[in-house]
């Protein structure tokens, strides 16, 4: 009888560990890719066949701030419905618009949104998940935010005084060169504007007409850098971390990428401030403005709601309006001077109307000029005012466009496919605004129905006539006093003004130079 050792029987079952661990891991691998692409609970929703897998492509697409774009191009390509990611499905019908965001549906918010808590975590109105917390957040500012409280002269009277303040900045501006970054401008115009809207006017900004050195002005210009960074930092932390580490070091800046920080610090004091002068009344008291309203505001148990969130809320609406209406404005001013020819007609239509003591018309009259309204329409259209990365969680399985989606789900609808449709709007990629003004009752229902510059539904942006106030006045006194072209041969062109990926989805070249030459008045 032969005995066998234990050495031979180790030697004989010995496996390479290495070559073990590989084939392992490519068996593993193919396992995943046949289950995702064939057997998943997403295998049969349309979509490249790598986002069927992993998540990585579209993280890597975040990061890169193409994002967006990418996922135009898919629904291009893939029709209505695409995955982009295992779990999380791009829609760009309006069938599932109103699905997701309308107030039947209820469908809380992704955890996307957790990347905007401040406070040591205390939720905004605009980042509460959950759909019955937040209309019970969105009812405490929700009539200060209405068109019949912000078109009134104690709204309209400070916005307007902050956009003769910029002409008057332009008047002097051109005197020096003819080339303005309206980018830069009408950020200082929009963060002023917010400021009063919230701290009234003992405490609001005056950035238009402050120098250079003013340290709002340096804290906004740092606000564009940090945006550009966010994707990296939403996707990897550690990543954003060591890249601002490094960053700082070579630029010897020790505060790059520190805007935010500093916003939330100034935000703080000067809510702090406001809310010490109000108990004391020191302000004046017959002033509105939002934070006093929260300070007075009360729970459905009659408490006053909490001051951190009053905080969060406060800073959440200094960044976002001021962010908003700055893409707004840019593009806006930015088509008008690439399209001489409607700025013209916009001009023309100005000029017919009766002007207040300023020597500029009414809020009431220009916000009813049709062809302003129309230019303004087709440059939300052309060019959103964010992301839209406005996701939503599927509360229970259901099917959106023909197409069943698995609850926990994470769906959006992509306002770059949707509002380029080309079955609602032909040649989606002219600007265009005669197609406002054109089109049929039945042609205008089925545009509105693929337009959602400020979102959709229940959770449809609260701030929409402040920001339509801004952007109007301001449109409306600079196209009355200057002409305003393309700067040839300048830094800013097609290229630089492409929107990247960012939440806000600014500019690529961060500024916007436009020639402005003043109008030969009688």
């Amino acid at each position: 009888m032969t005995i066998i050792s234990t050495d031979a029987v180790r030697s004989t079952y010995r496996f390479d560990t290495p070559l073990t661990a590989i084939i392992i891991s490519f068996a593993a691998a193919a396992v995943h890719i046949i289950y995702s692409l064939y057997f998943s609970a997403y295998h049969h929703i349309p979509g490249p066949w790598m986002c069927k897998i992993t998540s990585l492509y579209t993280k890597y697409l975040d990061v890169r701030l193409k994002r967006t774009h990418k996922i135009h191009e898919w629904h291009e390509k893939y029709g209505p419905v695409v995955l982009i990611s295992p779990g999380e499905v791009s829609f760009s019908g309006p069938s599932a618009t109103r699905d997701i965001y309308g107030a039947t549906g209820r469908h809380p918010k992704s955890r996307y949104f957790d990347n905007f808590l401040s406070y040591g975590g205390e939720r905004a109105t605009f980042n509460t998940l959950d759909y019955h917390e937040h209309r019970e957040r969105r009812r405490l500012s929700f009539a200060f935010f209405q068109a019949t409280t912000i078109y009134t002269p104690a709204f309209i009277d400070p916005v307007r005084s902050r956009a003769r303040a910029f002409v008057q900045q332009v008047d002097q501006d051109i005197h020096m060169t003819p080339t303005v970054d309206m980018f830069h401008r009408v950020n200082l115009f929009a963060f002023d504007n917010v400021t009063k809207l919230l701290f009234g006017s003992r405490h609001s900004t005056a950035t238009v007409e402050a120098p250079p050195s003013c340290p709002e002005r340096s804290m906004l210009e740092g606000l564009k850098d940090c945006e550009m960074w966010n994707t990296l930092l939403f996707n990897a932390p550690w990543a954003h971390r060591l890249a601002r580490a490094v960053l700082s070091r070579l630029r010897g800046d020790r505060r790059f990428l520190a805007a935010e920080e500093d916003l939330t610090e100034w935000c703080t004091a000067r809510i702090s401030t406001t809310l010490r002068d109000a108990e004391l009344k020191k302000d004046d008291g017959n002033e509105d403005y939002l934070l006093n309203r929260l300070r007075l505001c009360k729970t459905k148990l009659g408490e006053r709601v909490a001051t951190p969130w009053i905080y969060a809320e406060v800073l959440d609406n200094v960044s976002a309006a001021q962010a908003t209406v700055t893409v707004a404005l840019t593009y806006v001013l930015w088509n008008l001077a690439r399209n001489s020819g409607w700025q013209d007609r916009a001009r023309q239509e100005l000029a017919q109307l009766p002007c207040q003591e300023d020597g500029f018309p009414s809020f009431a009259d220009i916000n009813s000029a049709p062809v302003l309204e129309a230019c303004v329409n087709e440059s939300y259209r052309l060019n959103p005012l964010s992301s839209g990365r406005a996701e939503r969680v599927v509360p229970v399985g259901k099917e959106y466009d023909g197409v069943f989606v698995p609850a926990g789900t994470v769906v959006s609808t992509s306002t770059v496919a949707i509002q380029h449709t080309p079955s609602a709007f032909s040649l989606p990629e002219a600007y265009n605004p005669g197609r406002w003004l054109d089109a049929s009752p039945e042609r205008l229902r089925i545009m509105q129905a693929h337009y959602m510059p400020f979102g959709y539904g229940a959770r449809v942006c609260l701030g929409k006539p402040f920001a339509t106030l801004e952007v109007k006045l301001l449109v409306a006194f600079l196209v009355l006093r200057y002409s305003i072209s393309e700067k040839p041969g300048g830094r800013t062109d097609a290229a630089t003004m492409e929107q990247l990926g960012t939440q806000d989805a600014l500019p690529r070249g961060l500024c916007c130079d436009v020639l402005v030459q003043p109008l030969h008045r009688d």
